[in-house]
């Protein structure tokens, strides 16, 4: 299979499949397209009329956006979502409400590997959504504990969850976000991931910089 991603710095949607991918030891090869500049419009059409990344290019058809990526490599793949039925049901809502919500955050908090600097003002609608996730995550392995699956991730072992909240653990840590100990264990854990640590050390050893007005990687 053939992974086409953004800039690991900034691209939170690229992120998402490459550490699932790389975490569950499915083979793929990957093709990085560097955002905003006046080349990416031509590269990315060879490879998807969406024009955006991620994408995956299988032998049965080329697939397009995070979510429907890792919900076609699940299909061959099931060890992607949890196995306990109440705790892939958990792990199905966390991810669409990461999909298509929290709004506030990505538009205050952009993906930067780079970013170690606490941002000053955040607005009520930003901490709103981070308090959410919070919430969220605790409901997550909460249901992972009653399922007797309580291993430091999301919904127990490490799942398609994890991987669509590991650029909000990146966002978390380098704006020096406070945020409670449970919080703070699962991004200790989240950042120890091996998947996780290689897509940030990747980030971190791009010598991009995007310009602010150009901040609209997520």
């Amino acid at each position: 299979m053939h992974l086409i991603i953004g800039n690991q710095n900034y691209s939170s949607w690229s992120m998402r499949p490459w550490v699932a991918m790389t975490h569950f030891n499915i083979p793929f090869k990957t093709t990085k397209i560097e955002l905003f500049t006046s080349l990416f419009t031509e590269q990315i059409r060879r490879y998807s009329s969406a024009k955006t990344v991620p994408v995956l290019i299988t032998d049965h058809g080329t697939v397009t956006d995070s979510l429907s990526i890792l919900e076609t490599l699940a299909d061959a793949h099931p060890q992607m979502w949890p196995s306990n039925a109440a705790s892939k049901i958990m792990a199905r809502n966390a991810v669409s409400r990461m999909h298509s919500g929290f709004f506030a955050l990505r538009g205050e908090m952009p993906m930067n590997c780079r970013a170690n600097q606490r941002l000053l003002d955040i607005t009520l609608a930003c901490r709103g959504d981070i308090d959410n996730i919070e919430a969220l995550w605790a409901e997550c392995m909460s249901t992972a504990a009653q399922a007797g699956h309580n291993q430091g991730y999301l919904l127990g072992e490490f799942s398609i969850a994890d991987a669509f909240f590991a650029p909000v653990v990146v966002r978390l840590r380098g704006y020096k976000v406070v945020v409670n100990a449970a919080t703070q264990a699962y991004m200790d854990t989240m950042l120890a991931t091996p998947a996780v640590m290689s897509w940030i050390t990747a980030g971190l050893e791009e010598t991009t910089i995007l310009q602010e007005d150009e901040a609209g990687y997520d």
